[in-house]
């Protein structure tokens, strides 16, 4: 019986234990949990506060931009479509004299052009005549200088070399004045002379 008491109070006390143990384990946690609680009500706090922050300055800038907006489109409005200029009698006649000078000049550069194109044309077709009337003029002198040996060819005559000529001229000289220094041995000479031309005008 004794025993059973003693186990019932070793019982007891050891089940106060636990109950005491886990009291103080759920008071810790419930203590963390608290402190946890608190930090997310703080940061819920702060992000609340940067939400209105930033919708405060949404509206402003919106605001602003409307303003801005407005201001541009009445800027853009009072922009005139048109200016009226008023011109004195002095500038509207240098602009006439200036717009009939820039049509003179205009027709001038075209009647320059059409007098240059008409130039080359006449340069092009003048070296193209010379040339032509040159060839044609070498090509008669050609054929008159032919048709004058042909002639003189017709006529029994021939056209010598001046030199030539004078070269025999020297020669028939010489062999005169030989003949007539030398009649002895000049003999045997215009004998073979005599011979060669026979024999030649039989040929």
């Amino acid at each position: 019986m004794e025993n059973e008491n003693k186990e019932s109070k070793s019982n007891g006390m050891e089940l106060l234990e636990n109950v005491i143990k886990s009291n103080m384990e759920n008071s810790e946690q419930n203590i963390k949990l608290q402190f946890a609680i608190q930090d997310l009500t703080t940061l819920l706090n702060d992000v609340q506060m940067s939400l209105q922050e930033g919708h405060s300055i949404n509206n402003e800038t919106v605001v602003f931009f409307k303003l801005e907006q407005n201001k541009r489109d009445e800027f853009i409005a009072n922009i005139p479509s048109h200016i009226e200029t008023v011109l004195s009698r002095e500038a509207k006649d240098y602009l006439e004299d200036f717009g009939k000078n820039i049509k003179w000049k205009k027709q001038f550069i075209w009647i320059g052009i059409g007098v240059f194109v008409f130039t080359v044309l006449v340069f092009i077709t003048s070296i193209n005549f010379a040339t032509n009337w040159y060839k044609e003029s070498i090509k008669a002198k050609s054929e008159l200088r032919q048709d004058i040996l042909n002639e003189i060819a017709d006529e029994g005559r021939k056209i010598y070399d001046e030199n030539e000529i004078k070269i025999l001229s020297d020669n028939t000289q010489v062999m005169q004045l030989w003949i007539k220094n030398n009649p002895k041995k000049a003999e045997d000479f215009l004998r073979f002379k005599d011979g060669f031309v026979a024999s030649k005008e039989n040929k």
